[in-house]
């Protein structure tokens, strides 16, 4: 009996797609639906931000469009000339082996990004997980991956890859659509960044990765089946990417006023914290950047440090609180102590 359902989604609208991992997330958490991998690739030219990142301008600008992606994580591309694909559990280590019952969150993505590699290497790209979030070619990044846990330990686990364009598109699509500079990126050529197309010197068609992609998760995960959504889905994905994207879910806005001020430079961008102070206590509070995290932890984090003292100890038992535990979890920043820094050092 298959233990993954397989969809391939050729040409998904962006807040379709938002719907649709955010149901599925839910239905897999629940039990109600199967463990699922999305393959699926959009229209049009775009760039896809991560979950954290500080942005609240306009969805579209100069011809290229941007979405907001339910994990965090940097800017990537999107739409034309990439895929994505989402794998939706019900936990981080459901359908592994009991090696893996206490897979950590900073081992996620070293293990599910391993049938995308087996996928790039049946259409002959050699390609490797270096760590973090680049799956590399010889020192090349070709795809980006993050991941997200729900309340009830559903996983998403999604990766973005570059098939006909790369990583120094990106670059200068970002120049373009926010010449302002509110989403940065690293700069990118040749000589870091490559694309599909390039490895195999051929065009290669979304079917034939998509069958590998099937194929990859198959032998790692074992059981995936072919299948296509049903109308009721369908349906659901409609409602709930126009609800997300009639609630505002493309803002993230930095606290605004007189707020304390935090940055640290990351292992995959910036983070920065702004803080709000009243009678010595902290009164609110915003957290944005390049960095991946559970969205439950991120909340948690803000519960728990609303309403203390602004200093090491404090914030130290707060952080410790949420994270030490390891259901929580902010990759991207290095050890926690830096997460305590960048809090506890606002300005």
């Amino acid at each position: 009996m298959a233990q993954l359902d397989a969809i391939v989604l050729p040409g998904i609208d962006p807040w379709q797609l938002l719907g649709l991992q955010s149901h599925l997330l839910e239905a897999v958490s629940t039990r109600a639906s199967q463990p699922a991998l999305l393959i699926y690739a959009s229209h049009g030219r775009m760039l896809s931000i991560g979950r954290y990142q500080f942005y609240g301008g306009p969805s579209e600008r100069n011809g290229i469009g941007v979405v907001r992606r339910l994990t965090g994580g940097r800017v990537v591309g999107a739409g034309e000339g990439w895929l994505g694909l989402a794998l939706i559990l019900p936990s981080r280590t459901a359908l592994l082996g009991p090696r893996d019952a206490a897979l950590k969150p900073d081992q996620v993505m070293n293990r599910y990004a391993r049938g995308l590699i087996a996928a790039m290497r049946a259409i002959g790209i050699d390609a490797f997980y270096p760590g973090r979030d680049a799956i590399t070619v010889g020192g090349r990044e070709i795809a980006m991956c993050s991941f997200e846990t729900d309340a009830a330990g559903g996983m998403l686990f999604e990766a973005i890859i570059a098939v006909n364009r790369g990583m120094e598109e990106v670059v200068h699509d970002l120049e373009r659509f926010d010449p302002e500079g509110a989403v940065t990126s690293a700069i990118y050529g040749p000589e870091n960044a490559t694309k599909i197309v390039r490895e195999c010197d051929r065009d290669v068609a979304f079917e034939e990765i998509a069958d590998a992609i099937v194929r990859g998760y198959n032998e790692l995960l074992g059981g995936a089946e072919m299948r296509q959504l049903s109308g009721v889905e369908i349906a659901i994905a409609d409602r709930r990417g126009a609800t997300m994207r009639d609630s505002g879910w493309m803002t993230r806005k930095a606290l605004a006023g007189e707020a304390l001020v935090g940055r640290i430079a990351g292992q995959l961008g910036a983070a920065e914290m702004r803080i709000s102070i009243r009678d010595g206590r902290i009164e609110n509070l915003s957290i944005g950047g390049e960095f991946i995290a559970n969205s439950p932890g991120i909340a948690a984090l803000g519960d728990e440090l609303r309403g203390r003292p602004l200093d090491m100890i404090s914030v130290g038992q707060a952080v410790t609180s949420v994270f030490a535990g390891g259901e929580n979890f902010i990759l991207g920043i290095g050890d926690l102590s830096n997460l305590v820094k960048l809090i506890a050092g606002a300005r």
